[in-house]
């Protein structure tokens, strides 16, 4: 009988795989067992060609321009090539897949559409006929495991995710190549600083984010503060005193903008006798916050942690792969009616200190069956605490933070609503009416997970200064016993000034919000679920586009705020005054638009045809109205990107950022061939020159940032934001590695051949240095064939 052989998404994932089944053999880039092979991938293992393989280069040159464009393959002539680096690890799947030891494949990729689709790739590559199926999964526990593996899903069942995943890729390929190459030919020009092209990158997700964020800065230079004024009252009655504000019964949204209308009324109703002319009071409940999807658990951590959006998923998925949090790529904060057998598993797993007595008190209430919590769900449920109990010491501080936030929240919806007497007073004096509303806590309900000086999100609430003004909380206001009807006195009655105050710039966390509302912030958390699906990007993706803003010039974050640069308040004014076409690239409900067709592709609704066709006939009518552009006024260059910068300033965390405008380059432009960087949307630039004063050696595997040479290794610049990749200086069978050779392992996935080993009989011998697993900085000899 033949083996079944599972292709996991990472090490880490087969090696859970291999612990569940009992799988211990090692072999090289796989393990096994008499039932089992389980190999892996390093994320997507392929990639697809550049530009220049569907070009007659000979004809139009190696120089970019718009002569050489459109370049819009068909959906049968797309084309992917093995990644550097990855080449032998792709060939141990490609053996086991087309090995007669095989009899069955099961796809044990994430369990999502770029997780269908890497595996898709290497499947599609090897023509292999043999039956697969797909492992369903939303945590790595063994039981998950176990369970997914006697309940896994057709190929067939999952055909439409690896269509979406595929026009994905396609469509983000046509408008980053296509669109970048024409726009740095257009509007590019040589960084003489920096001494590399300044590219004038586009992207089908990225652009209309960098639009929110300029036309928020737009807003906010253009607004011009107007004052209006509130009046005040203090009232006492035969028990005690209280305050209120004065309102417009015909218009309640009324401001008075006129100082004079505000004295008015204050000489009208100063020591006049008043009277309580409504009185209502009712019990109201609020309800337990939803379970946490992606966005709203890196809302919640950038609030109370000052966490970026890409540190919270970096740290989710260490959570995940430690079996300490379910999937945490997910739009979702339902759980499936199938889950609450299962609930009471989860909760005890997390009884441990400091929640012991909350869990203990959670589990006599009974299993949460309401519709904010048991819903219907997408592709995988609302993040929870697995079954496993965590070593919580074994998780470092920031992991500890994040996995608070998920207990705490999953620990609130098994408490009861929590309850308020609430009172609306209205107080006449003279005709003119004043509102009082007062709010008093009966019972906390689920607020007891947070204690009293948080809020359901986990932020600390502003406790109010011993000289504030009781008038200033009128909506909170502390409240005597009254009655309507009764006769009170005015004991003072003033008015303030106030100012309008402009929008707010974008937040990562608020930022996260507008992209999912498609450029709307939508506050209400049930609203956002129902309207899920006609986002910018995806909840995977989305961190990394604002990372892709700050490291290619057009964003810089400031304290926890993100802010425009010349270089993109340039790009969105041309498109958006000059390049009507061009349009659709800033509109973030267009974008949206397209992200839904690809969830009609998933589901079948849509054929990847028809969705290409609308991607390739945008692209064509863009590049037109380039060419005219240049006939018209020539080459254009734009703003470069900011030139000081704190080192590793403008990325995550509330980095501080040194912004300074750069003059317009009137640089001529100068070549930009095939060296120059065509960034996609979802990756980083492929190199920096400088982080501070150390030269940058390469891309660090494990978290994509800076790798850079350091007294006792070369590791990673993003060490302070948790990623912990570095090869030691230590000897290696007599020899220590150089920067050049580091270099050449970074981007080539090996060193050059090195000289002079010894072996442990004392021999010399010649070797390559390559990956065994980049990510943990893990390296093995190579020997030349």
């Amino acid at each position: 009988m033949g083996k079944t052989l599972i292709v996991a998404e990472k090490p880490s994932q087969a090696r859970e795989y291999a612990a569940a089944l009992g799988v211990r053999g090692k072999g090289d880039g796989y393990l096994e067992n008499e039932q089992y092979v389980i190999t892996w991938c390093y994320g997507h293992l392929l990639e697809l060609e550049r530009p220049e393989a569907y070009m007659d280069l000979e004809r139009v040159g190696k120089r970019w321009g718009l002569h050489r464009l459109p370049v819009l393959p068909s959906l049968n002539t797309f084309r992917r090539v093995v990644k550097s680096g990855a080449v032998k690890q792709y060939q141990v799947i490609q053996k086991w897949l087309k090995s007669s030891d095989i009899q069955e494949v099961i796809c044990g990729t994430d369990a999502d559409r770029e997780g269908q689709l890497l595996f898709q790739e290497v499947w599609d590559a090897s023509l292999c006929s043999k039956p697969v199926s797909r492992l369903w999964i939303s945590s790595l526990t063994t039981t998950a495991i176990l369970e997914g593996l006697k309940q896994l899903r057709s190929a067939e069942s999952v055909s439409g995710l690896a269509s979406a995943g595929n026009g994905r890729a396609f469509a983000d390929w046509d408008f980053g190549m296509n669109l970048t190459e024409g726009f740095t030919a257009l509007f590019g020009s040589f960084d003489e600083v920096r001494k590399k092209p300044n590219v004038i990158s586009i992207g089908r997700v990225q652009t209309p984010t960098l639009a929110l964020i300029v036309e928020r800065e737009w807003e906010i230079e253009r607004f011009i503060a107007q004052p209006f004024y509130e009046v005040r009252a203090e009232f006492s009655a035969i028990k005690g005193e209280y305050p209120g504000k004065w309102f417009d019964q015909r218009e309640e949204s009324k401001r008075i903008t006129n100082p004079q209308d505000a004295e008015k009324i204050v000489a009208k109703t100063q020591g006049k006798p008043a009277k309580v002319t409504k009185m209502e009071q009712k019990d109201v409940q609020e309800p337990a916050p939803l379970l946490f999807d992606l966005t709203s658990l890196t809302i919640a951590a950038s609030k109370k942690y000052g966490f970026g959006a890409e540190k919270v998923l970096q740290l989710a998925q260490s959570l995940y792969e430690k079996k300490a949090i379910t999937y945490p790529r997910t739009d979702c904060a339902y759980l499936s009616e199938d889950l609450v057998p299962k609930l009471p598993d989860h909760l005890q797993a997390v009884r441990q200190e400091p929640y012991t007595n909350l869990v203990d008190e959670a589990g006599s209430l009974g299993v949460p069956k309401g519709k904010r919590v048991i819903n219907t769900i997408t592709a995988h449920h609302a993040i929870i605490p697995t079954t496993e109990k965590v070593v919580i010491e074994r998780l470092n501080s920031e992991e500890q933070k994040l996995y608070d936030l998920i207990v705490r929240r999953f620990l609130a919806v098994w408490f009861p609503p929590a309850r308020y007497h609430q009172t609306d007073v209205i107080t006449e004096v003279q005709g003119e009416s004043f509102r009082t509303k007062g709010k008093v806590l009966l019972s906390l309900g689920w607020k007891k997970i947070y204690g009293p000086d948080e809020l359901e999100d986990g932020v600390v609430r502003k406790t109010k200064k011993k000289d504030d003004h009781p008038q200033a909380d009128d909506e909170n206001a502390v409240l005597p016993p009254l009655s309507k009807g009764e006769d009170v006195r005015t004991k003072r009655v003033f008015s303030e000034e106030k100012t309008t105050k402009p929008p707010k710039r974008y937040t990562q966390g608020d930022l996260l919000k507008a992209m999912e509302g498609a450029g709307k912030q939508i506050d209400d958390e049930v609203l956002r679920q129902q309207l899920k699906g006609k986002g910018l990007g995806t909840v995977a993706t989305r961190p990394a586009i604002m990372e892709n803003l700050i490291d290619r010039g057009y964003i810089l974050q400031e304290q926890k705020v993100l802010k425009p640069t010349e270089k993109g308040s340039e790009l969105i004014r041309l498109i958006k005054e000059r390049l009507p076409q061009a349009q659709l690239l800033i509109s973030a409900e267009m974008t949206g638009q397209m992200e839904f067709n690809l969830s009609k592709v998933e589901k079948g609704e849509l054929t990847i045809e028809l969705y290409m066709a609308d991607v390739e006939g945008a692209i064509g009518r863009i590049i037109e109205e380039l060419r005219s552009f240049e006939h018209k006024h020539g080459k254009t260059p734009l703003a470069l990107a900011p030139r000081a910068q704190a080192p590793g300033a403008g990325k995550g965390d509330g980095a501080k950022t040194a912004r300074k405008k750069s003059s317009k380059s009137q640089a001529t432009l100068k070549v930009v061939g095939e060296s120059a960087v065509k960034q996609k949307e979802t990756s980083k630039e492929t190199s920096k020159e400088k982080v501070g004063d150390k030269t940058v050696l390469g891309t660090c595997p494990k978290c994509g940032g800076d790798v850079i040479e350091g007294q006792k290794g070369f590791g990673c610049a993003s060490w302070r934001e948790g990623c912990r990749f570095v090869i030691w200086k230590d000897s290696i069978c007599g020899k220590i590695l150089t920067s050049n050779q580091i270099k050449s392992l970074l981007k080539k996935g090996k060193t050059p051949l090195i000289k002079g080993f010894k072996s442990k009989s004392d021999k010399s011998f010649a070797a390559y240095l390559i990956w065994e697993d980049p990510k943990e900085a893990k390296l093995k000899f190579e020997f030349e064939q």
